[in-house]
């Protein structure tokens, strides 16, 4: 019987090793695996690879299965599709699917087609018992090689992918000219939205081996509290990492208030600032934060810029593009570099500075309290609220542009 299994094996090959019926047997395969991997839908050309990998295997199976010495040999176009995986970021599981799938679409159509043409039991039994183990051994021996191939790709692919992206980002915090849409397309982060900036630094106490999950772990509870989970992020040494959100609007402090950090882990965070510019501003800002909190008292896991500003400032953290930064949104339409303006600031300087009495102020300035009333009036047109809100702000805003001059207006 083993005989006439092989016989009748042979002129099935014959007849399957026919281009019209080779190709509808991989028609038939791609068929199964395209609607198993939503992956393959990405585009012609992953498909295409997975066509030619599909024909080259039943090529070499069907001429295979016929010799009594059996032999696995993934032909090149399956080493192919494994690396094309690799380079496209999927996972080891879209290998494993396609060949888990495969196996099956074969199963099923070997099933199939010999219950329809064999008659005899015994026969029938035999063919299948022989393809079944034939068809395990192919797919088996195959994976086992290939997923060596996927991952020596893959950590090549992530190697240069890392390292390319490391040096795009460095060269944006460095302040070169990028084509937005195009870089924004090389980091699969898009540039031109809201970019909320995140340092995340993990204790001396977190063992080296949990490091790296226990950051990246923050990192993805983070973007996913401020409604996007997708994080840009780049290693800043062995406990540190660098991240951006990309968001449509500012985010609220409120959206992190109940995040959970992972054990030992602490996150400082910049301002929300659209653009190239402000993913530059919103790291610099969590790079103040951080210095703040690693230095300062305060145990807190989150420390947001906006909280501890005048620290910074006062500290010298964060230099002279922070004092600007602080002057011009506090200023608003105060921080003008024509006169009118400059009288106005005066006004409002000695306003606070003596207490926000008018008759002081007009005495310092020559002025009736009338017109010092209604400078302090038009101030707070162009502030967009009253001087007395947010007013350490406005004195030291006020302060800096009295000390530095028109540097402190510099963008």
């Amino acid at each position: 019987m083993r005989s006439e299994a092989a016989e009748w094996i042979t002129g099935y090959v014959e007849q399957a090793l026919v281009p019209a019926e080779l190709a509808r047997l991989v028609e038939m395969t791609d068929r199964e695996i395209v609607a198993a991997v939503a992956d393959y839908a990405e585009g012609e050309e992953l498909r295409r690879d997975l066509r030619a990998s599909t024909g080259a295997h039943w090529r070499g199976f069907l001429t295979a299965v016929t010799r009594e010495n059996f032999e696995v040999r993934p032909p090149a176009e399956a080493f192919d599709l494994a690396r094309t995986i690799a380079r496209r970021g999927f996972g080891l599981t879209v290998l494993l699917t396609t060949y888990r799938v495969a196996q099956r679409a074969v199963w099923s159509y070997v099933t199939e087609t010999v219950q329809e043409r064999i008659t005899d039991g015994d026969l029938r039994s035999a063919v299948l018992v022989r393809f079944w183990d034939r068809v395990s051994r192919w797919i088996d021996g195959s994976v086992e090689v290939l997923v060596g191939t996927y991952t020596e790709e893959r950590e090549q692919w992530q190697r240069g992918a890392l390292a390319q992206r490391s040096d795009t980002v460095h060269a944006i915090l460095r302040g070169v000219d990028v084509d937005v849409d195009a870089t924004g397309s090389l980091l699969g982060h898009p540039l031109r939205p809201h970019h909320t900036a995140f340092v995340l630094w993990a204790r001396d106490g977190t063992p080296a081996s949990d490091v790296v999950r226990e950051l990246e772990g923050s990192a993805s509870a983070l973007g996913s509290a401020l409604g996007n989970a997708h994080t840009l992020s780049v290693a800043s040494g062995a406990r540190g990492l660098w991240c951006w959100v990309p968001t449509p609007v500012p985010p609220t402090p409120e959206a992190l208030a109940s995040v959970a950090l992972r054990p030992g882990v602490r996150a400082a965070v910049g301002s929300a600032v659209p653009g190239v510019a402000g993913f530059r501003r919103s790291h610099r800002e969590a790079l103040a934060a951080q210095s703040v909190a690693l230095t300062g008292e305060a145990g807190a896991p989150v420390t947001w810029y906006a909280d501890v500003e005048l620290a910074c400032l006062a500290g010298g953290v964060g230099g002279m593009a922070a004092m600007r930064v602080m002057v011009a949104r506090e200023l608003a339409g105060l921080a003008a570099p024509d006169e009118a303006a400059a009288r106005l600031r005066r006004t409002v300087r000695l306003y606070l500075a003596t207490g926000g009495s008018t008759d002081l102020a007009g005495k310092a300035l020559s002025l009736h309290r009338n017109t010092v009333r209604y400078r302090i009036q038009q101030a707070e047109q162009l502030l967009g609220h009253s001087v007395h809100e947010r007013r350490v702000y406005l004195e030291l805003a006020l302060h800096c542009l009295e000390v530095y001059g028109p540097q402190a207006l510099d963008a």
